[in-house]
């Protein structure tokens, strides 16, 4: 009987040893890591409206898909990063509405479509054709071959427009 209780003390003490140094190490990440989010969600905002330098989040209720909702500080517009379902997974886009209703500019952020495939809807040559259009994206054409993530993309426009109407400014 000892010699089956020995390694079971054992295991569990390193069990609960490497636990404890999970949960201090995470405790001590966790902020930095949020921090690090929030810069990189905020470059991406001031990306996507030009001019912009500080923004504040909008409450918005009832929009799922909608991650963050917030307005310049100095009226240029608003961002919204939101998220939709790709061919790999879930798909976040960041998207810049301007008061007039036309998109100032997109980036797509964490995604996980086919590299080389999937992912050149994160391409300038696909992004550089949203800044100028509507709601409607007339004249946007989807990456050949990609037609899921293009679509998804599209999705988050999309959604992102619905957000911009729901704060007033579109209605």
């Amino acid at each position: 009987m000892k010699e089956l209780l020995k390694p079971v003390v054992v295991l569990t003490v390193i069990c609960v040893v490497a636990s404890a140094l999970l949960g201090l190490t995470y405790d001590k990440t966790a902020p930095l890591i949020a921090q690090a989010e929030k810069e990189a969600s905020d470059a991406a905002m001031q990306a996507v409206v030009p001019g912009s330098t500080t923004f504040t989040e909008l409450a918005l209720e009832g929009m799922e898909n909608v991650l963050i909702a917030a307005k310049d500080d100095s009226g240029n517009g608003y961002a919204f990063k939101v998220k939709d379902k790709g061919f790999g997974g879930v798909y976040n886009v960041m998207v810049g509405i301007g008061n007039d209703g036309k998109i100032t500019g997109v980036k797509l952020l964490d995604n996980t479509e086919t590299p080389g495939l999937g992912s050149k809807t994160g391409a300038s040559a696909f992004t550089d054709q949203f800044p100028g259009k509507d709601k409607t994206l007339e004249g946007v054409d989807a990456v050949t071959g990609a037609t899921i993530s293009s679509k998804a993309f599209f999705r988050c426009v999309d959604t992102a427009y619905q957000a911009y109407e729901a704060v007033g400014e579109g209605a």
